[in-house]
C-alpha cells in the first residue's frame, strides 16, 4: 500500500474501499506519512474515508478488540484532520526587498534595501473533535 495506490481509491466500490482503509488503519501509520498525505490531497476521498472509518467503528462495537480498534480509528481520523501541505520547492528567498532610488546624489542610482521583517503569521491549529461527555445525577 502506497501513495500511488491511493490514486485508485476514488474508483473503488464501498466494500473494496473498506478493505483498503481497514488495512491502512491496522498499519497504524503516522499522520504525516505519504499515504495519509495522498488521501488528504483528494477532497472527494476524505469524506468517503471518514464514512468508512465510522462504519469500521460501528462494526467493532461489541467485539473483544473494540478498545484497540477504536484507538486505531481515532488515530486515523486525527491523521485525516491534519491540513494538507503541498510540497514546497526550494526557492531562493530574497533576504531584503530592494527599492531603487531614482534621484540619488552624484548621478548614480543605488538600490536601497528595505530591512523590515515580514509580519508574523499565527500558526493554524488543526480542528480537533471534542469527545462527547455524558453526566448523570447521583441517585
Amino acid at each position: 500500500m502506497g501513495p500511488s495506490a491511493v490514486e485508485r481509491w476514488l474508483d473503488l466500490s464501498t466494500e473494496e474501499l473498506r478493505a483498503q482503509v481497514k488495512q491502512l488503519v491496522a498499519a497504524r501509520l503516522p499522520g504525516d506519512h505519504a499515504v495519509w498525505q495522498a488521501v488528504r490531497r483528494h477532497p472527494a476521498l476524505v469524506p468517503r474515508v471518514r464514512g468508512v472509518l465510522s462504519g469500521l467503528a460501528a462494526s467493532a462495537a461489541g467485539s473483544k478488540d473494540e478498545a484497540m480498534q477504536k484507538v486505531w480509528i481515532s488515530k486515523a481520523r486525527a491523521a485525516l484532520d491534519q491540513p494538507y501541505v503541498a510540497p514546497v520547492r526550494a526557492a531562493r528567498k530574497p533576504a531584503a526587498k530592494e527599492v531603487p532610488v531614482e534621484d540619488a546624489p552624484g548621478g548614480e542610482s543605488e538600490p536601497v534595501i528595505d530591512l523590515r521583517e515580514p509580519e508574523p503569521q499565527e500558526p493554524r491549529q488543526p480542528h480537533r473533535a471534542i469527545p462527547t461527555m455524558l453526566f448523570q445525577e447521583p441517585n
